[in-house]
């Protein structure tokens, strides 16, 4: 999905930028200017989802969201891993969403709530069946 945003965005850049160009040449180069950047940033971005991915340590569990943001929560703090939840519970006061664009296929739910007291936090993974068993072979409940 994210590849599709960022062809979304080179066909804005290529076609909204040069009619925008064509009318008024003094807005069109900063905003084509602006615009690159942004798709190059989208790229960095869409990248660093493989680089920087889940990790479970001996710290415990990273979260993250490529670069852009990331949780550690402690095994001990695992209340459970849900395979599913409530509608509207991502955009709840109470969930850190991890998943970006994408829907989440797991909920790290929490016994004690972290920054600003959140007690749940949504992911998307690739491989949830491996995660499920790494979680349940350390300790959690996976439900």
């Amino acid at each position: 999905m994210m590849w599709v945003l960022f062809a979304l965005s080179l066909v804005e850049l290529a076609v909204v930028h040069f009619f925008v160009a064509l009318k008024w040449p003094w807005i069109g180069w900063p905003l084509t200017i602006i615009s690159a950047i942004a798709a190059i940033w989208l790229v960095v971005w869409i990248r660093s989802f493989q680089k920087l991915p889940h990790r479970l340590d001996d710290e415990g569990l990273l979260l993250r969201l490529g670069n852009l943001k990331s949780v550690r929560v402690g095994v001990a703090d695992i209340a459970r891993i849900a395979r599913g939840w409530e509608s509207g519970a991502t955009n709840a006061k109470d969930a850190i969403n991890l998943a970006g664009i994408a829907y989440p296929n797991r909920c790290v739910e929490l016994v004690e709530p972290i920054e600003k007291g959140r007690r749940r936090v949504f992911i998307r993974l690739d491989h949830p069946d491996e995660f499920d068993t790494a979680l349940t072979e350390a300790g959690v409940t996976v439900a």
